[in-house]
């Protein structure tokens, strides 16, 4: 028995679901209804009605049976599919469905079943996807923020999509930057810098343009700016501008500057009293017994300061790379406080300074004691140079707080707050480096700071209590414990 045509095909009861044994019992029930009314009229009109009344509630319940099982093998399996492909329409997730219900619809079910895989699959594989690219970017987004360099990426309306923690600081903090125009947060000629460079790029198709020494706020900024390469042909993905802070760059060159100035100062001295002494000893005799003595000495002693410069030098390049290896042993602090100050004194009567030595308790510490001599002594040669004919020095050793503390003051011009860190820099003195500050360099405290710190001390400068500058000098206090 076949069902109901559709379209050109027929369907067959069987792919609805409806079995063999089921059709037979529905033939059976509904073939009973007339032989029961058939043998009601043979015997009495009472039993036929009520045989034909059990026929039509047994034909009932045949019906009723079909419509359950049509509502099983069809409408579910149908209902459960619609209700799935609204949730794959509306939320992109569906679970899979039981194949189950009429023959006809399984091969639905599980083409629908394998479309739901799919989808899982390709959302797994979109899930790793999105997560490679979240962790490259957070990879992109710390090596960003941990540039010194100030980097803002801008789209191609110029408006800054990101921006690292440097950049942020230096445009101003306060300022809501993302989505910003970038010109909008730059003034003067860096704005114009930038406004050109990015004008170049869009008009003569540069990919990269570079300007250097611009003022911005309290610095120099060297910009470079990059076009954003894309692999899609015709695609724009902005440009990326570097701000880098030079300002140290042109301090260390100015600092490069001030040594040449003042090492061509300092050798041209010596070097035109040498070069003038010698020429007028080649001309004298034995005779001239006693202009040949005064310009031989004249010559000795420029010949020994340009050594002592170039020795400054030296040493301090050889410091400053750790050229120099410390010898360390217990050492009597206060000893070679009072050695060195014995050592200076002849620089000290020369000017007729007054110089006071406190220092008769012992005071121990392990040191080099050469490099610590030598400190002590460019520290008091520094209190000379920049102390009056006539004035004072005093120098203490104490011991406090497990520190031998070391105080050089003086009664000179003293040193501005502002330049109380400075004078450790390397080639730095205060005043014209060309007219007002005494011989030298300007090495003598940097190279004092640098053995200090070898030796795990500290040294800075103050107000001193005679009214110029005090130098304090503070050494780790060797201890029966320490050289337990």
């Amino acid at each position: 028995m076949h069902g109901p045509p559709v379209g050109n095909d027929s369907v067959r009861w069987r792919d609805l679901g409806f079995g063999a044994a089921w059709l037979v019992s529905v033939l059976a029930t509904c073939a009973a209804v007339p032989m029961v009314v058939v043998l009601g009229f043979g015997a009495g009109g009472k039993l036929a009605c009520t045989c034909g009344i059990a026929a039509a509630a047994t034909a009932g319940a045949a019906v009723a049976l079909g419509r359950r099982r049509l509502h099983a093998q069809l409408l579910e399996p149908i209902v459960d599919l619609s209700r799935a492909m609204e949730s794959l329409r509306v939320s992109g997730q569906a679970q899979r469905l039981a194949e189950r219900g009429a023959a006809l619809l399984q091969p639905l079910l599980r083409r629908f079943n394998q479309a739901v895989v799919a989808v899982e699959r390709r959302e797994g594989t979109t899930k790793a996807n999105l997560l490679a690219v979240e962790v490259a970017f957070d990879r992109l987004h710390a090596v960003l923020q941990s540039l010194r360099e100030s980097v803002v990426v801008v789209d191609p309306q110029g408006r800054v999509v990101l921006i690292n923690r440097s950049a942020r600081a230096l445009l101003g903090a306060a300022t809501r930057i993302e989505g910003a125009e970038l010109l909008g947060l730059l003034e003067g000629e860096l704005r114009t810098a930038v406004e050109n460079g990015i004008r170049r790029m869009d008009g003569d198709g540069i990919a990269e343009v570079r300007t250097g020494d611009l003022p911005h706020a309290d610095c120099i900024l060297d910009v470079a700016i990059v076009q954003v390469q894309s692999n899609r042909p015709g695609e724009d993905f902005g440009k990326v501008v570097v701000l880098a802070d030079v300002t140290r760059n042109h301090e260390v060159n100015r600092l490069k500057d001030g040594l040449l100035s003042s090492i061509s100062h300092e050798l041209r001295t010596p070097l035109t009293n040498m070069c003038s002494s010698s020429e007028i000893l080649v001309g004298l005799t034995a005779a001239d017994e006693t202009e040949w003595r005064e310009f031989a000495t004249m010559l000795h002693a420029e010949s020994h300061r340009l050594k002592s410069m170039v020795d400054d030098v030296m040493e301090y390049s050889q410091l400053a790379t750790s050229g120099f290896e410390f010898r360390r042993e217990p050492t009597d602090v206060a000893a070679l406080v009072r050695g060195a100050a014995q050592a200076m004194h002849g620089r000290a009567a020369a000017k007729r300074l007054e110089v006071v030595v406190e220092a008769g308790a012992a005071a121990k510490a392990e040191v080099d004691p050469a490099r610590l001599t030598e400190a002590l002594c460019r520290v008091l040669d520094n209190a000379i140079k920049f102390t009056p004919e006539g004035g004072r020095i005093r120098v203490e050793a104490t011991v406090h707080d497990e520190v031998v503390d070391i105080a050089v003051a003086d009664s000179g011009v003293g040193i501005p707050p502002a330049d109380r860190e400075r004078v450790f820099e390397h080639f730095t003195q205060v005043g014209d480096v060309m007219t007002d500050k005494p011989q030298g360099a300007g090495l003598g405290l940097s190279i004092t700071h640098h053995i200090v710190a070898a030796l795990g001390g500290t040294i800075w400068c103050e107000d001193s209590p005679l009214g110029g500058a005090q130098i304090r000098i503070l050494l780790p206090l060797l201890t029966a414990d320490s050289t337990a």
